[in-house]
């Protein structure tokens, strides 16, 4: 398997742990909030397509969204229903962004994967190497969308081989 299979295999997962995360989940229940702090899945979600939007600008893919309303949450967090963003289009979003961004990483050129991009944590680094980091980052945040379920009083969405519904 070579570096633009894995990642789009990556990215794959990322998309499809979403979906099953975010299944049946409502607006309302994006709001729970954890105690004793955290983010609620509204505020995740909202980080993971302001992310998203720049893995799309890698990969040459128009992004998944930009929106003041999106942006005005970019670093501040969603406390309730008047700091949210509009959940359906969010989830819509994000989701319908998938067969646009996976067909973009696999039609990138090993070249264009080796190519010098800026880090956004300083220096330069490969084009492969950004996209490898933001796959974990993603991932990252796709399993707090797990536990956001939970919060919110829904099951577990992802369960091993054998284990009931």
């Amino acid at each position: 398997m070579n570096a633009r299979d894995l990642l789009t295999k990556q990215f794959g997962l990322v998309y499809d742990v979403a979906a099953r995360n975010l299944e049946g989940l409502s607006h309302e229940q994006s709001l729970a909030q954890p105690r004793p702090s955290g983010n609620c899945a509204n505020w995740i979600l909202a980080h993971l397509v302001n992310v998203h939007n720049g893995v799309m600008e890698l990969v040459g893919a128009e992004a998944v969204w930009e929106s003041d309303e999106l942006a005005r949450v970019r670093f501040d967090p969603v406390r309730g229903p008047d700091d949210a963003v509009d959940w359906d289009t969010l989830r819509d979003r994000f989701l319908g962004s998938r067969d646009r961004c996976l067909a973009a990483l696999s039609g990138l050129s090993d070249e264009a994967l080796a190519e010098a991009v800026p880090d956004p944590f300083g220096g330069t680094t490969t084009r492969a190497g950004l996209l490898g980091v933001l796959a974990f980052h993603q991932t990252y945040h796709v399993g707090q969308l797990g536990l956001s379920r939970r919060i919110a009083g829904l099951g577990g969405a992802i369960r091993g081989p054998g284990q009931p519904e």
